[in-house]
């Protein structure tokens, strides 16, 4: 049986790799490049088709970015890794943004967890 292959952005990548050590393996190697205006591209360097692929990130803000940074970064590179074949993408994301908004508590109010939801779901992702 293959090893899973475990992805984390740089954002997360010490608590990745203690993970990915876990379970007998290491972190799978990222291409992540930074563009003018904030934007930012990351990619695999490995071949994906076919594979079991877990990715590790916190959408805990601080310093390094933004819960709504990580957030993107996640998505995107979700969305690429199942562009590139990947039968099944799961996201382990142990701090999740927008966790406590998970019900109305005033009228009107959003229920923003769960278009947190949404969008993973959108990207194709098991969370």
């Amino acid at each position: 049986m293959n090893r899973p292959l475990v992805f984390a952005p740089r954002q997360s990548e010490a608590f990745g790799a203690l993970v990915a050590a876990s379970i007998g393996t290491t972190l799978a190697p990222l291409e992540e490049r930074e563009f003018e205006g904030g934007e930012h591209k990351t990619r695999p360097l490995v071949r994906v088709r076919g594979e079991d692929v877990y990715v590790v990130q916190s959408l805990s803000g601080d310093e390094a970015g933004s819960a709504n940074d990580r957030l993107c970064r996640l998505l995107f590179l979700i969305a690429g890794l199942k562009d590139n074949g990947a039968a099944r993408v799961t996201a382990c994301v142990p701090f999740l943004a927008y966790g406590r908004k998970d019900r109305r508590t005033k009228e009107r109010d959003p229920v923003t967890l769960r278009y947190v939801a949404q969008l993973f779901e959108a990207v194709g992702t098991i969370t």
